[in-house]
């Protein structure tokens, strides 16, 4: 692969975007399978990779639950009612 197509924005962005997604489907099977340290590992994650949303913090959240970090899982939560409350970017 080239260098000017590595460091172009388009190809930045498919690639954030794909990780994300990556992430995003492990940490929902890692949850599910009740391996809440992978969960919480890949959710974060996520979220570095600018993919934050009210789902990805939520799960992020139950995951910290299922580790009984009860302070985290509130901080998290409460980022999930600012997602939910904040204005809808355009």
């Amino acid at each position: 692969m080239s260098r000017r197509l590595q460091s172009s924005p388009t190809f930045h962005s498919a690639f954030t975007e794909e990780c994300s997604t990556l992430c995003l489907t492990n940490g929902d099977a890692a949850l599910a399978a009740s391996k809440y340290d992978r969960a919480i590992d890949l959710y974060s994650a996520a979220i570095d990779l600018d993919s934050a949303s009210d789902v990805v913090f939520a799960n992020r959240s139950k995951a910290k639950l299922g580790r009984m970090l009860w302070e985290e899982a509130l901080l998290d939560a409460q980022k999930v009612r600012w997602h939910l409350l904040r204005p809808c970017r355009n």
